[in-house]
């Protein structure tokens, strides 16, 4: 019987190596933070400081923007109350001047016959008396200027004149009264003085 031919024996494999395992290393330990020196605790202070100044700063400002703003409003409103104000009195005042007017129209329109003369004359006068008395009520005066001492602050003179017996630079006659409210001129008085 032949032999069986020996069949070479499986060549020996070699297992297989090792899975390697994935493995992490860890990160190294966060090293500790270095203790500060002196220059850089200072600077972070200083930074800290600075961040705080800019806080505060942006806080002011907004408070004054706010002021600012509501300063601008309470001075827009008083200006328009005192423009509404003072319109108002000049439209009372020309009203009251215009019936003054109207008073001294229908006086003219009177017949000046002999029997209205004198109810004419006693009517101008009235109504001229309610005109200055409407002045008045706005503080407006006639300047004091016969018989008083000239003053170029408030007298205009338009002529001279000699007469005995009054004081030098007195004023003899008013070609034209003068107005004045409180210390303002408002029209000069027109005056005669008497020069020596």
């Amino acid at each position: 019987m032949p032999e069986a031919s020996a069949t070479p024996p499986a060549p020996e494999s070699t297992p297989p190596p090792a899975a390697e395992q994935a493995t992490t290393t860890p990160p190294p330990a966060a090293e500790a933070a270095a203790p500060l020196s002196p220059e850089q605790q200072r600077i972070a202070e200083l930074e800290a400081r600075v961040l705080q100044a800019e806080a505060a700063l942006a806080e002011e400002r907004e408070k004054f923007l706010r002021k600012v703003a509501d300063f601008e409003n309470t001075r827009r409103r008083i200006t328009g109350d005192a423009q509404r104000t003072a319109e108002s009195k000049k439209t009372e005042f020309i009203q009251q001047a215009l019936s003054i007017a109207d008073n001294l129209e229908m006086a003219l329109l009177t017949p000046a016959d002999k029997e209205t003369v004198d109810h004419l004359t006693t009517g101008v006068r009235m109504t001229l008396e309610k005109f200055y008395q409407l002045l008045r009520e706005h503080g407006i005066e006639k300047i004091p200027s016969l018989d008083q001492p000239f003053d170029p602050n408030r007298h205009e003179a338009v002529s001279m004149q000699k007469i005995e017996g009054k004081p030098d630079h007195t004023i003899v006659q008013v070609y034209r009264e003068g107005y004045i409210k409180g210390d303002q001129v408002l029209r000069y008085a027109q005056v005669v003085v008497n020069q020596l």
